[in-house]
């Protein structure tokens, strides 16, 4: 009888291949070269590599996360003894193989390359106009705020930039476009934040920077400073927010300003996780869209499409 090597299957499978032979679809707007992002009806999972190692986490449970043993198990529902029988099968060439273009071949291992993110964001330029951003409703006069001056870049293939912070440096950058929605590669994923002034007490914290500024042009809170995940909160961000908590001098008040949807409310639990965590004492609220699957740059959008000032580009 043949002895099953779990730590093989974990490094020699192709996680991208074995759940293309699942049936899930890659969503290549939202890959990059080291984070492969697949779905299968509403379940999407992120699939990269450290090291040798084949890894994923669930976009909507944080309990589903793992290895290609941890994937098979949720999925199959199998004994561990048939997941590692099949798992054997695979590598011993005894399934059919998914189509070449139904998997990512070669995956990058997730490196942060720090040099790398310095060089590149030394050629960006201070977004003033840009028409990915305008068509999101966001002005040319929202942009260059004092609180967001300095904040927001462009690159030369017109890409929106939104630079992440770590110890004063820029550790991070996440693109935006019409067609592109991925961090760089190298990237350490922080946090996007607005400048912070004297006099500054309230946080307001958002899933995505496009909705941190729709949300001010909104309300426009003088008083707040602006943060972003960049997306949904992995563990070192939950760190990295309640340690900003901790060191806000004078803070009374933070808002949570999710999308009006699942991933919104997972949004808000972790944020209000790490905010206990902080031992903050002041008014912790939410405020979601209205509508159900709206974020509030959808608020944005319908408020100017009423007014007439959207530009549609």
């Amino acid at each position: 009888m043949t002895q099953l090597d779990y730590s093989k299957f974990k490094t020699d499978i192709n996680l991208t291949q074995y759940a293309a032979h699942l049936g899930y679809e890659i969503d290549r707007k939202k890959s990059t070269r080291s984070s492969i992002a697949m779905r299968k009806d509403s379940d999407k999972v992120i699939i990269s590599r450290r090291g040798n190692l084949w890894v994923y986490f669930s976009v909507t449970d944080d309990s589903d996360n793992g290895t290609i043993i941890d994937f098979a198990e949720k999925r199959t529902h199998k004994s561990i003894g048939e997941i590692g029988r099949d798992l054997q099968n695979w590598i011993g060439g005894g399934v059919s193989l998914p189509h070449a273009k139904s998997y990512v071949r070669e995956v990058a291992p997730q490196e942060y390359d720090p040099a790398r993110i310095a060089g590149i964001f030394k050629a960006l330029k201070p977004v003033n106009k840009h028409r990915y951003l305008a068509s999101r409703g966001l002005t040319d006069a929202l942009l260059t705020e004092r609180r967001f001056a300095g904040r927001v870049f462009t690159d030369r293939y017109q890409n929106a930039a939104f630079p992440h912070f770590k110890d004063g440096q820029v550790c991070g950058l996440e693109l935006k476009n019409h067609d592109k929605a991925l961090f760089v590669r190298g990237s350490e994923k922080t946090l996007w934040r607005s400048y912070v002034f004297k006099g500054d007490n309230t946080l307001i914290l958002a899933e995505a920077v496009i909705d941190a500024l729709s949300y001010h042009a909104l309300y426009n809170r003088g008083n707040a400073v602006y943060a972003a995940t960049g997306g949904g909160l992995s563990p070192e961000q939950s760190q990295i927010i309640t340690a900003f908590i901790r060191n806000f001098a004078n803070l009374e008040h933070i808002i949570i300003i999710p999308d009006h949807d699942q991933g919104g409310d997972k949004f808000e639990k972790r944020i209000r996780e790490a905010v206990e965590l902080s031992g903050f004492e002041g008014l912790c609220e939410t405020h979601r869209p209205c509508l159900e699957g709206q974020d509030w740059n959808d608020v944005y959008k319908d408020t100017l499409e009423k007014t007439g000032k959207i530009m549609h580009i």
